[in-house]
């Protein structure tokens, strides 16, 4: 893709996507502030609009704040691992060596993503789903000769366009930038400057906060491109499937050199799926018109209560004899004091505040926050059963949503980051066993609100283990059906065990055999002990007999 071509296609997205900026741009104002007005030029420090006058309530700011919040810690938590990493075979997952070779990779891909600033970014790319219904999370590394971990970016949907394929993956990506000389020299150096740029520069009427647009762009280089190919080593730049260009707005110039992504290194992650559009919709979309009515509400309300507070004078045309003083200590000339009253409006605040209430709640119900918030401290704690009532209603209503989120967003980054760490040999050296199977990797997630499902699934699995139990009393002949050490395997691969917690399944059959043999000698020395005691006791009853015999015989020749 040449330059000519980037600058050309990114003002066509520009004019498509000009019908819901308006959208973003009220989202932006009411409920997502500070995240650049989509209409505002903003290349200067002072252009930035931080006092926001206009907003007379919070409750659709700090509604959506808290939903972001709540998925950051119920999908990606901070503290506690969020992913592990299995085999889509289920034949791998079987193959115990294989799993802990998978569970080491998974321990050194989750801490360098800790390690990164993915906690950070992730959280505005949060904010951004659940206010614009989309968001934009780039993924790159810190050095590309040598491994130095990596580094994350939640750009704002005002800088980024894309176009997606039949899938909806991104095939192309632009951002726009705006930077100024230093930055632009730092990036690339004084040489990759055009002429007039480096007069500019050179010169001493040179103004170091001019911004300059440029637009950088990543595209799919089609005759590189396959599907499902993966890249377990570095290649060339020119080799790579996804090329990338820095290009100048104005003249379609490109400035650098032109590089290569193994993969795309951009992930677009939507809250819901808007038909017929490549952007998506959000809970704020939902919540404008009632945020705006509330706002507007307010508004009224405090004009309202500034008369009920202090009101306006009424006189007649001739009651009064120069000007109405109000000050403290003033003095106002009347003829006749009946004639100079208080105008009281007569505002019904109380309806004003019992609509108040319906629209908080209405914004409070798009943003799902009955659902997130628990009880407060002072009351009475939640028991473990109404936490998880919660979590399973939370789960009815945001499944759609969150769905997509871990596929769009969250799957390419883990995905990612391992390719980045196998290509820089980070990772451990793969098992004989899997070197020429072509394993394909899945990934198991573990935050809050995948373990919902999580537990109703064992739930489910001890009901029914318990259910054999209860008719194997009845028919014994019941126990043969459950397969025991799938059962027990599957537990733990839903739990997130480790595999270094499970025997592998040479060393089950050898546990087995030997207690087998084991209980096959116990049986058989019973079995010999059984015989001895017989054959001693036959022996007895034969000596005790003969005995009596001769008794008998001694007896009758006395006789």
């Amino acid at each position: 893709m040449d330059a000519q071509t980037i600058v050309k296609r990114v003002d066509q997205l520009k004019d498509s996507r000009s019908v819901i900026e308006n959208t973003w741009d009220m989202v932006e104002r009411y409920i997502a502030p500070y995240r650049g007005g989509f209409f505002r030029d903003e290349k200067d420090e002072n252009a930035v609009e931080w006092r926001r006058p206009w907003i007379y309530d919070s409750t659709a700011v700090m509604s959506a704040q808290h939903l972001a919040s709540s998925l950051h810690n119920g999908l990606t938590s901070a503290i506690d691992q969020w992913f592990t990493l299995r085999f889509r075979n289920p034949k791998h997952n079987k193959n115990i060596e294989a799993k802990r070779w998978l569970d080491e990779c998974t321990m050194k891909v989750w801490n360098q993503i800790q390690e990164s600033n993915f906690s950070v970014e992730i959280n505005e790319s949060y904010l951004d789903l659940v206010t614009y219904g989309t968001c934009i999370l780039t993924e790159e590394e810190t050095n590309e000769i040598k491994w130095d971990g990596i580094i994350f970016k939640s750009i704002p949907v005002k800088e980024m366009y894309f176009e997606d394929d039949s899938e909806g993956n991104v095939v192309n990506l632009y951002r726009w930038l705006q930077w100024t000389m230093v930055q632009i020299v730092d990036k690339f150096g004084v040489e990759a400057l055009t002429e007039d740029m480096r007069d500019k520069y050179e010169s001493e009427s040179y103004d170091p906060d001019e911004k300059i647009d440029i637009i950088f762009c990543v595209y799919r280089r089609d005759k590189k491109w396959k599907r499902g190919k993966i890249y377990s080593k570095r290649v060339a730049m020119k080799e790579r499937p996804y090329g990338y260009k820095f290009v100048l707005k104005d003249c379609g110039e490109q400035i650098g050199e032109e590089g290569g992504y193994h993969e795309m290194p951009a992930f677009v992650g939507r809250w819901r799926k808007t038909n017929s559009s490549m952007w998506g919709n959000s809970s704020a979309m939902i919540a404008l018109s009632d945020t705006l009515t509330l706002n507007r509400l307010i508004e009224l309300g405090l004009y309202a209560a500034e008369k009920a507070i202090d009101p306006p004078t009424l006189t007649t045309q001739r009651g009064l004899i120069g000007d109405l003083d109000l000050n403290a200590g003033g003095l106002t000339v009347v003829r006749d004091i009946k004639e100079l009253v208080s105008f009281e409006s007569k505002a019904r605040f109380d309806v004003q505040q019992k609509e108040i209430e319906r629209l908080q709640n209405n914004i409070k119900e798009c943003f799902f926050i009955n659902q997130l918030m628990l009880p407060p401290m002072g009351g009475t704690p939640a028991t473990a059963t109404e936490i998880s009532v919660r979590m399973q209603q939370l789960e009815r209503l945001m499944g759609t949503s969150i769905t997509r989120v871990t596929k769009e967003l969250l799957d390419p980054t883990v995905r990612r980051t391992f390719y980045f760490m196998y290509r820089q040999g980070q990772l451990p050296e793969m098992p004989e066993s899997l070197a020429n199977e072509g394993a394909e990797l899945d990934i198991q997630y573990m935050g809050a609100m995948f373990k919902t499902q999580q537990a109703s699934a064992m739930q489910n699995i001890e009901r029914w283990a318990a259910f054999v139990g209860q008719i194997s009393q009845i028919n014994p002949d019941a126990m043969d059906i459950p397969d025991w050490d799938g059962i027990i395997r599957g537990a733990a691969q839903m739990l997130g065990i480790p595999a270094s917690m499970e025997s592998l399944d040479t060393d089950v059959e050898k546990t087995r055999g030997e207690r087998k043999a084991k209980n096959q000698a116990m049986e058989q020395a019973m079995i010999k002990q059984q015989q001895g005691d017989a054959m001693q006791a036959v022996g007895k009853g034969t000596q005790d007999m003969g005995g009596a015999v001769n008794a008998a015989v001694q007896g009758g020749e006395a006789a």
